[in-house]
C-alpha cells in the first residue's frame, strides 16, 4: 500500500510536469493572436527537450495518454525551431557577398579591437544597433572606411546604422525614425540590385515589440527584389516578430541557433541577432566575440541564388 501510494504521487507529479511544459510550449505558439505568446517562445527548445524524458517517465507509469501528448508536443517543439532557420549549407562559391553584424552597445568599452575586426573582415556591408555619438568618436577609422553610410534614428543614442562599401542606388536610403529601420539598395557585385535592412526591435510583451515588428514588415513589403534583413531582434529565429519580418521579404533566418547574447546560456540560449535572407541562399556564418559589446557578432559570407 505504502508504494502505491509514492508510485501515486510520483505519477501525479509526473503528470503535472508533462502538462506544465506542454502548456508553456503551447502558449508560445500564440504569438500571432497574442503579443505575450512571443515572450513564452523564448522557453520552446528548453521545454521540448524536457517533455522527452518526462514521456519516458509516464510510460513506465503507464500513463500512456500524457506519454503519447507529451511526445507529440516534444516533436511539434522542436521541430518548428529546426523549420524556422536553414543552416549554412557550403562555402560561398563564386561571386560572394560579405556582411558583418553587430549590435555595437551605445556605451561600451573598449572600442578599438571591435573596430579593427570589423576592418579585417573586409565586409561589404556592416548593419549596426546602438550607434551612439560615444562608439562613433572611439570607431572613427571603422567609419572613415566606409565610403557610404545610411544612420537612422530609434532611441536617444541608440541608432541603426548600414556602411557599405558597395555602390548606393540613389535616392534608394529610407528610415523609419523610432521604429529601429534603416534600409537602402545597393548592386551587389556580380549581380543586380539589393536591399540591405538594419533592424533593431525593442525587447517583447510587456514591450511594445508585436507592434513594432508589424511596422516594420508592412515597411518591408513594399520593397521590390531581394532584401537582406539583419539586426538585434531582441527575440528568437522562431518568435512571430522575427517569423513577421522574414515572411514580409519571403525570406528564411539563416545560420546556426547559438546563443548570441552575455545573458543567454546554453540551458537558455538567447540567440536573438538574426539573419533573415532570402531562400535558396548560400554561405557560411561564424561568431565574433563580444569585444566590449554585450552582444556577439555574426560575420556572413553569401551567395544569393
Amino acid at each position: 500500500m505504502r508504494f502505491l501510494t509514492k508510485n501515486g504521487i510520483v505519477r501525479n507529479l509526473s503528470i503535472g510536469c508533462a502538462s506544465m511544459l506542454m502548456g508553456l510550449v503551447v502558449i508560445g505558439f500564440t504569438g500571432p493572436f497574442i503579443a505575450a505568446g512571443d515572450s513564452f517562445a523564448l522557453f520552446r527548445p528548453l521545454a521540448g527537450v524536457l517533455l522527452i524524458p518526462c514521456a519516458v517517465v509516464l510510460l513506465c507509469l503507464r500513463a500512456r495518454y500524457f506519454a503519447l501528448s507529451s511526445t507529440a508536443v516534444a516533436i511539434i517543439a522542436i521541430g518548428s525551431i529546426a523549420t524556422s532557420y536553414a543552416a549554412p549549407s557550403e562555402d560561398c562559391k563564386g561571386t560572394c557577398l560579405t556582411l558583418y553584424q553587430k549590435n555595437l552597445m551605445s556605451k561600451a568599452w573598449p572600442r578599438y579591437s571591435l573596430a579593427d575586426d570589423i576592418l579585417e573582415s573586409n565586409a561589404q556591408i556592416v548593419t549596426l544597433q546602438e550607434v551612439s555619438s560615444h562608439n562613433r568618436q572611439y570607431m572613427g577609422n571603422m567609419f572613415e572606411h566606409y565610403p557610404a553610410k545610411t544612420i537612422c534614428e530609434f532611441r536617444p543614442e541608440q541608432n541603426v546604422a548600414i556602411l557599405t562599401t558597395l555602390p548606393i542606388v540613389e535616392n534608394s536610403e529610407f528610415c523609419l525614425k523610432g521604429y529601429g529601420l534603416v534600409g537602402v539598395q545597393v548592386k551587389a557585385p556580380g549581380g543586380g540590385p539589393i536591399w540591405v535592412v538594419s533592424v533593431h526591435l525593442n525587447w517583447p510583451f510587456p514591450y511594445k515589440q508585436s507592434k513594432q515588428s508589424q511596422v516594420i514588415a508592412d515597411r518591408i513589403k513594399k520593397l521590390e527584389g531581394p532584401v537582406l534583413i539583419a539586426g538585434d531582434f531582441n527575440m528568437v529565429p522562431w518568435g512571430e516578430s522575427v517569423q513577421r519580418i522574414a515572411a514580409a521579404a519571403d525570406n528564411q533566418s539563416f545560420g546556426t541557433i547559438l546563443n548570441t547574447h552575455n545573458r543567454g546560456s546554453w540551458q537558455v540560449p538567447l540567440p536573438i541577432d538574426n539573419l533573415l535572407f532570402p531562400k535558396g541562399t548560400t554561405g557560411t556564418v561564424e561568431l565574433r566575440p563580444f569585444m566590449g559589446s554585450d552582444h556577439l557578432g555574426k560575420l556572413a559570407r553569401i551567395r544569393i541564388e
